[in-house]
């Protein structure tokens, strides 16, 4: 079955659930993908991450009530697609077509619901030389991080302060500092973001506090390297995921999705950042 079939089951479970909680583990279970890369996937196909996506299909669904119980108070059909109070309803309402609940129900403008408006909009290239590699497994030092996005530096700046207070120099070469990238931080909630900041460090040294061990497996991985802002990274890793995947014949392993930095902000320009981008694959 090819990744867009497994997003279309989704996508129909979806529809026939959009009432139900609709819980990530059942979603990864019908497309027969590790939670690692469903968000990815199924933005890639979909066009619109997936929260996004069940929000436009409710709204959808919404403004065909709005039409055929054309005297149902707003309110009512609101509270049906989730939303908390008429204002949150008619904010999303008319980001998505343009017009308030009301001024639909007076005059329709369907072509706003053709497709989701906020479709995604790739802007990296999508011509990337990507190469597929034997990795050997490497021992990390690893300082996680949850929660806001934005105070991710925080956690850094943790995991520099434990590595200068070492025994030994373990200032990163390039190529040995890393991010295990769980999820994309624009579809989840800033509470639920996850991310690892990482330095590969010798057997030897022994690691306490709020650093812990893990490890990188030895495999084979696709990789490709992204240059410029890494404010940017999202727009070569849905590359990968839309443009090289399906025609590469390959299956993703259970692993989020690694960077590995060859060289740090502080050190260039932003348009000389160097950051490998590695996919596990079975």
């Amino acid at each position: 079955m090819s990744y867009k079939e497994r997003v279309d089951r989704v996508i129909d479970f979806i529809g026939k659930h959009l009432d139900e909680g609709l819980e990530l583990d059942e979603l990864c279970r019908i497309a027969c993908f590790s939670k690692y890369h469903f968000h990815r996937l199924f933005t890639a196909y979909a066009g619109l991450p997936l929260m996004g996506y069940i929000k436009w299909l409710r709204l959808k669904r919404a403004a065909h009530q709005l039409i055929v119980h054309k005297h149902d108070p707003i309110i009512n059909i609101a509270l049906d697609a989730g939303f908390e109070s008429h204002e949150s309803f008619s904010r999303a309402f008319k980001q998505v077509c343009g017009q308030s609940p009301s001024e639909f129900r007076r005059k329709a403008r369907w072509e706003n619901f053709g497709n989701p408006t906020q479709a995604l909009q790739i802007k990296g290239e999508k011509i990337m030389t990507i190469t597929i590699k034997e990795l050997p497994a490497k021992r990390v030092a690893v300082m996680e991080h949850h929660g806001d996005p934005m105070r991710l530096s925080d956690t850094l700046d943790k995991l520099i302060t434990w590595a200068k207070a070492q025994p030994i120099n373990l200032k990163p070469k390039p190529g040995e500092a890393f991010g295990y990238g769980y999820v994309d931080p624009k579809e989840v909630p800033a509470e639920e973001f996850r991310f690892d900041l990482a330095i590969t460090v010798p057997q030897t040294l022994k690691l306490d506090g709020e650093v812990i061990e893990k490890h990188l497996p030895a495999g084979r991985y696709a990789v490709t390297m992204h240059k410029g802002s890494r404010d940017t990274i999202g727009d070569t890793i849905y590359s990968i995921y839309r443009d090289w995947l399906p025609q590469s014949g390959e299956e993703l392993g259970d692993l989020p999705c690694i960077f590995c930095y060859y060289n740090f902000d502080y050190e260039v320009a932003e348009t000389e950042s160097l950051t490998e981008i590695w996919v596990l694959l079975k």
